[in-house]
């Protein structure tokens, strides 16, 4: 996560990706006018040898890195990271949360291996339970997912100490190469080593990566990248050795040339912020065609002071692309899907090669021995977060719920899925004239990924609290090696605050697309041959344009069909379940394309059945390890799912499809709820510490005994469900400061307030059949609160600022169902 300041620094210093240059081309042109992108000069081929990297494994299967990207079995390989905590979820939770993000299109999974998780205690390790590294692993294994270890040792992530423990922060001469740190250092290494021995990508195992410390910014003798080396030898002679090593390239670039590879990221927004109003738009919402690596809110300069760095020789890589943002006590953003799912196009279309999200999955801190385990100010920290909570509003919550987060990333994390191979060659070009202010909102955000020949345009008109204008007469010029191509032959209009991404060139068989206004969702071999699906964007007509002397015949039932000596255009198209056209290459292969809408495309994962690919479209939740596929669903307890192509067991079809539903019944939840006790009003919060790099105070977390003046009221649960559901959402809709969740005297989960319901998995609580009460007590908010909230929190809060308030409280059952494949 983020890096502590400790320097001075504005708001605008603070933002990640930044190119301090002066903007360009900042006010939109009189008239409209076509965008030029020159993708035509030849690109080198990349750099291979210069890192000391990659591996075997010993059923042949290689991974290698080059100067741009990886190389899985000698094909291109464009990676989804998706970062998951093993030890702030639950083992029992631990496959099913691993398969939704397999469902996800994310292929690996990192995590942070936090010191203070497994030896709070000097001398005593604890890897069990929710602590079983190697049990972890080994279920990603199991599911086919590769793992990315960050062992740290510093590793930060909102833990304490950024997961020291109490014990070895109190050292004076951490993150150094000094003798009694490095010590412990080996100690805790050699016992992950032990964990994970055997499952290194090279013993056949899933570890393909392992990033060493975070947000390293020290410099000198026995630090900078003498440190970072050591590290890296420390974890090698402890058996951490996979193919790749990563640091991150914030806020230093001092580290060993071609023993790591600098990882970027960038986040919508930041909790670590002093102010109290919305931040100025991100700069991540533009195309970042100078890789700069971001500061992530660090105040040391991206350079390396040794001058022996020199990033031509490593790939763009993202470790942190915000998948969501922790809420601190004195600010509460809250992003919305669309303020991460623009986020990672745009970052795809910057160039980076493999995409990382922090978080993916939230989680909750565990118990600790000796004290809480979360970043405070009371542990020397300059944010106060929740004691328990750390959902992050991530794709996947805290108890595993998904967001419409999940949906709309997923959508492109397939295409990278079918598509990555071919764009992981390509660089990114920038048009003749691009912005580079970040509330420029009049300037167009263009981007081309090309090889010279063939490509994808990226379109961003969406920037985080800030409103992008529709654009009118919409058109791009983009100069490849051998020709000019128009997309889209006319000006259209894009909507306002759309994001998308179009093919060109694209080779279908031995057809060319020469460009498509639908976006490319993936890809699949059917028994009846290849099948390509892309889906119809919201207000912007789908159109298909295709090298005439490349295609034998189209067949394109309902659509408009117009045919030049040289060019196909296929218009008029309507999207839906079985919108196939049918398209005959000049040498007789048949290549089906399906056009979907934007609302099915949300719906469509793509499982492996009977070993091969298949789409399935549902608004349920699909978790399938290969043999049983199931569905959840809050929505209802009729699940409903239609799989491509057909299977041999299905008895209902809708064209090509197979439609399997389930029904079961409706679950009647009783929740009695009993106020217990009315707080007093509070007039002021108390201020923190000052810190230079923030330039201002900002408002600590109230202490325990602050909560004998919360509002409190009962809630009973006299008949909970005894089967049928995987899970059981307790929502609370409530306005007040910080709300907490008692069984007797056991916290369950806390939350900060920002205008978003408080919502607790009970099943991991409450066991199923058992009749419970629970206790939720709410702080009220202070007369005075410097804090942040989003405008729609304010208006809720303000309704009832003195006095917290239960707005509502309901039982959300979470049905399952199991659909019976052939």
């Amino acid at each position: 996560m983020k890096k502590l300041g400790i320097a001075t620094m504005t708001a605008m210093t603070l933002w990640t990706a930044c190119i301090p240059s002066p903007f360009i081309c900042a006010q939109a042109p009189a008239s409209p006018v076509t965008i030029t992108v020159d993708a035509s000069t030849p690109i080198p081929p990349p750099e291979t040898g210069f890192l000391h990297m990659g591996g075997t494994s010993p059923n042949g299967h290689s991974l290698q890195v080059n100067s741009r990207y990886l190389v899985l079995d000698g094909k291109p390989w464009l990676p989804v990271m998706g970062e998951l905590h093993y030890s702030r979820l639950p083992e029992s939770e631990w496959e099913d949360e691993i398969l939704k993000m397999k469902s996800a299109g994310i292929d690996v999974i990192s995590t942070y291996v936090f010191w203070i998780h497994h030896e709070e205690i000097e001398g005593q390790f604890d890897w069990t339970g929710q602590r079983d590294l190697r049990h972890f692993v080994e279920l990603c294994a199991k599911h086919g997912m590769y793992v990315w270890l960050r062992p740290g040792p510093w590793a930060h992530g909102e833990a304490r100490n950024g997961g020291f423990p109490d014990w070895l922060n109190k050292l004076p001469d951490n993150r150094t190469n000094d003798p009694v740190y490095l010590h412990h250092v080996q100690n805790f290494f050699d016992q992950i080593g032990t964990q994970v021995h055997g499952l290194m990508f090279q013993q056949g195992g899933p570890i393909i990566g392992t990033q060493l410390e975070n947000e390293y910014g020290l410099h000198g003798p026995r630090r900078g990248a003498e440190h970072i080396l050591k590290l890296k030898q420390l974890a090698i002679a402890a058996g951490i050795d996979p193919p790749l090593f990563s640091v991150t390239g914030w806020p230093s670039l001092d580290f060993p040339p071609r023993e790591v590879v600098p990882v970027s990221g960038g986040y919508p927004d930041g909790f670590w912020f002093g102010s109290q109003t919305n931040l100025p738009p991100s700069m991540n919402y533009l195309f970042n065609f100078n890789r700069e690596l971001g500061d992530m809110g660090a105040t040391v300069p991206s350079e390396d002071p040794t001058g022996k760095v020199d990033l031509k020789h490593d790939p763009y890589f993202a470790a942190e692309q915000g998948g969501g943002m922790a809420t601190a006590y004195h600010r509460r953003p809250v992003l919305s899907s669309d303020d991460i799912a623009a986020l990672t196009l745009t970052g795809i279309g910057s160039g980076v090669n493999l995409y990382g999200y922090y978080m993916f999955h939230g989680g909750t801190n565990p118990k600790g021995k000796l004290t809480t385990l979360q970043e405070s100010v009371a542990s020397g920290f300059p944010n106060d977060l929740p004691e328990l909570t750390y959902d992050f509003g991530a794709p996947i919550g805290e108890f595993g719920q998904t967001r419409n987060s999940y949906r709309k990333t997923r959508m492109i994390h397939l295409f990278l899925n079918a598509y990555g191979s071919t764009l992981a060659p390509m660089v990114a070009i920038a048009p003749e004239h691009h912005t580079r202010n970040p509330a420029d909102s009049s300037s167009p955000r263009v981007a081309v990924r090309s090889d010279g020949t063939a490509g994808f345009l990226f379109v961003n008109n969406y920037v985080r609290q800030l409103d992008m204008p529709a654009r009118k007469a919409f058109q791009v010029n983009i100069k490849l090696a051998k020709e000019d191509i128009l997309i889209p032959s006319k000006p259209i209009d894009i909507p306002a605050n759309t994001y998308f991404a179009w093919p060109i060139n694209l080779p279908i068989g031995n057809a060319t697309l020469r460009y498509s206004t639908a976006q490319l969702l993936t890809q699949l071999d059917t028994p009846n041959g290849k099948t390509i699906v892309l889906f119809a964007l919201p207000g912007i007509t789908p159109e298909l344009y295709f090298d005439a002397s490349s295609v034998r015949d189209l067949h394109a039932p309902g659509a408009k069909v117009d045919r030049t000596s040289s060019t196909i255009r296929i218009s008029n198209l309507t999207p839906g379940l079985n919108s196939f056209l049918q398209l005959t290459d000049n040498t007789g292969k048949v290549t089906r394309l399906l056009l979907l809408t934007q609302d099915e495309a949300e719906q469509t994962a793509l499982p492996q059945i009977d070993q091969h690919d298949h789409l399935a479209m549902t608004h349920s939740d699909i978790l399938f390890d290969g043999k049983n596929l199931r569905l959840r669903s809050t929505l209802s307890p009729d699940q409903r799912i239609a799989i491509f192509p057909s299977l041999s067991n299905s008895k209902t079809h809708e064209g090509a499809w197979s439609i399997y539903t389930t029904h079961q019944p409706e679950q009647h939840l009783n929740l009695s709820i009993t106020p217990t006790h009315t707080a007093e009003p509070v007039a002021a919060m108390q201020m923190g510490p000052y810190f230079d790099w923030r330039q201002t105070k900002v408002p600590i977390v109230p202490p325990d005994s602050a909560f004998a003046n919360a509002s409190t009221w009962q809630l009973t649960f006299p008949n909970p469900p005894a089967g049928g559901l995987s899970n059981l959402f307790l929502k609370l809709d409530y306005t007040g400061d910080i709300a907490r969740l008692y069984s007797s005297s056991t916290l369950l989960d806390d939350n900060f307030f920002n205008g978003q319901p408080f919502e607790i998995g009970i099943d991991r609580f409450i066991p199923p059949g058992k009749p419970a009460t629970l206790k939720l007590e709410v702080l009220p908010m202070a007369a005075t609160a410097p804090i942040y909230l989003d405008d729609s929190a304010w208006k809720k809060l303000n309704t009832s600022r003195a006095i917290p308030k239960l707005i509502r409280a309901s039982l959300i059952p979470e049905y399952e169902s199991s659909i019976l494949l052939p």
